[in-house]
């Protein structure tokens, strides 16, 4: 059985990281993970989160060596990484709000668009509001990674329900707290007239960054396996053409 490096989410959010981590590293052999069951992790509690997470993970490791495990989801990065740490031994790389960016661009007025959990739990966020002479406006969007998930191949859809909810928002920078959002990265731009900044390439350099760490050895040849929890053909045809990869 090969290793695997395994991206984990509840939709296609973190689509948008494999497929720059696969840019960095096309040479490797990648799973990906949609919780399409228990989609969306965003008001999930705690308890019920990692339980989840821990079912899935025994799942993908029927069928699959982990080689490292990257939770590309927000919220069960906010509320379980560190428990699933403990629980696994292979190493679990975690996504955060690309506040630090934002930040180091000299943004003092800066939004974070997360799901109502990850607001309410993640670390960083809550480091960051400590500064002084740094807004940070936390803009929770209770039904966006949803909403995304039903109409990824039609995404001005949901156009309006982004500018519904943005509208009253002044600020100078969006940080995108949601792998979901990244696929509405231009419609976030065009109602709040500011820049948008990601996590998707900081976590691709982590990821190799670790994977130099332990010696992972390159595949001849590039694969990629799509595992979903319930079958959704929409998402699976759209994971298919969006990461446009071999597929085994």
């Amino acid at each position: 059985m090969s290793r695997k490096i395994v991206v984990m989410d509840s939709g296609i959010g973190g689509a948008s990281i494999l497929r720059e981590i696969m840019q960095l590293m096309p040479n490797q052999s990648y799973v990906y993970f949609a919780d399409t069951l228990n989609s969306p992790y965003g008001e999930k509690d705690k308890k019920t989160l990692l339980n989840i997470l821990i079912n899935n993970i025994n799942f993908i490791k029927e069928k699959n060596e982990i080689e490292v495990l990257v939770l590309a989801c927000n919220t069960a990065s906010s509320l379980c990484g560190n428990e699933l740490r403990k629980v696994f031994n292979f190493p679990i790389i975690c996504v955060e709000p690309a506040i630090k960016v934002a930040f180091e661009k000299n943004y003092k007025n800066i939004a974070i668009l997360a799901t109502p959990q990850t607001l309410k739990s993640n670390k960083t966020i809550k480091n960051f509001q400590k500064l002084k002479g740094l807004k940070i406006q936390k803009v929770p969007l209770k039904n966006l990674a949803k909403d995304i998930d039903s109409n990824i191949n039609h995404t001005e859809k949901i156009f309006n329900e982004i500018k519904n909810d943005l509208k009253a928002l002044k600020c100078e920078c969006a940080v995108i707290g949601c792998t979901h959002y990244n696929f509405v990265k231009d419609e976030i731009k065009d109602v709040l007239q500011c820049e948008v900044v990601s996590c998707e390439n900081a976590v691709a350099q982590q990821t190799k960054k670790v994977l130099t760490k332990y010696n992972l050895k390159k595949s001849d040849k590039g694969s990629l396996k799509i595992m979903l929890s319930k079958r959704n053909l929409k998402i699976l045809h759209f994971l298919k053409s969006y990461l446009n990869f071999c597929h085994n």
